[in-house]
């Protein structure tokens, strides 16, 4: 790297009789004189003239100890990136993720009114921590600048189910009903999404990320009790943040592992059991809350990122 300085030093003196002329030093002490046609996060491109004839030649710039455009100043090995204006105005980013989900509600008042009529505790217990997990799904697509900050759209997928069964007290005192209780959830979210990344290390093979979006939830529950199909809907403003690990495994596709947090709350919902419907305003204290925290990994797809 020392030789490589000296170097950059003798052409500084040398710069007059090489105006506008662009150069590149290798990491094997040569020097090229070019003109640079096109510089991306990977590698460089170049026409030399020789004898009037124009050849066009390309170099990573894991073999590069630095390179100067005769309008902009030397780039050096310790940027993480090429000067300014140098590179793309950006890259399409497309992310996908898969994991699980947990519900960080309190489930106590509803296994209290479970248990109240009929199912025992225990039974009531397992049920809610059940229904608290479930798979959760991510895509996201962004416009990257300056390969840090972006901005775009994502859309989050979560369902969780429970069954139990059990004698069901309905305040007749003369009779019990055994009957089958389950439900099956569906959380959808869609939003703006905006984007940071950071990298690490000297090849930003890993960079650290985080992301904020706002948007609109949309809830679904199809619950069945005594045979009876009941479907209660629902919708509401979210948000959620997210901060992720990534690894690049290729400059077009990389691995990453992330967590999130997600929150939004019910005030209003939709019955209907295929012949009647009507809307309920919930109580404060009977918001349905499906906030929740998430664990996921994924493959991110990085386009025109030339």
């Amino acid at each position: 790297m020392k030789r490589c300085l000296l170097i950059m030093l003798v052409l500084a003196g040398l710069s007059a009789g090489l105006a506008g002329q662009d150069r590149i030093i290798t990491l094997r002490n040569d020097t090229i004189v070019c003109k640079i046609t096109k510089i991306t996060r990977n590698e460089i491109q170049f026409d030399i003239v020789s004898q009037g004839v124009r050849a066009a030649g390309r170099l990573p710039l894991s073999e590069i100890c630095s390179y100067s455009v005769s309008t902009l100043p030397m780039w050096e090995p310790g940027l993480a990136y090429p000067p300014a204006g140098t590179t793309p105005a950006g890259s399409l980013r497309i992310g996908f993720n898969g994991g699980m989900g947990y519900l960080t509600s309190s489930s106590e008042s509803a296994e209290e009114t479970m248990a109240g009529v009929g199912i025992e505790e225990e039974n009531a217990r397992d049920y809610y921590d059940n229904l608290k997990s479930g798979w959760y799904g991510s895509a996201d697509v962004a416009w990257i600048i300056n390969q840090r900050y972006g901005v775009g759209v994502k859309y989050k997928f979560f369902n969780t189910s429970a069954v139990t069964e059990g004698y069901f007290n309905l305040g007749d005192y003369y009779n019990l009903y055994y009957a089958t209780y389950r439900e099956n959830i569906y959380v959808n979210y869609g939003g703006l999404f905006l984007f940071y990344r950071e990298p690490v290390g000297k090849k930003d093979l890993f960079s650290i990320y985080s992301a904020f979006s706002a948007g609109l939830t949309l809830y679904r529950n199809e619950s069945e009790v005594f045979s009876q199909a009941i479907l209660i809907t629902g919708k509401a403003p979210g948000l959620d943040g997210t901060f992720g690990l990534e690894y690049k495994i290729t400059p077009l596709v990389s691995a990453g592992a992330e967590v999130s947090v997600f929150a939004s709350k019910l005030r209003k919902i939709d019955i209907t059991d295929g012949e009647t419907e009507q809307t309920q305003e919930l109580d404060k204290e009977h918001h349905e809350n499906l906030s929740r925290i998430e664990v996921s990994l994924g493959l991110r797809f990085y386009l025109w990122n030339r």
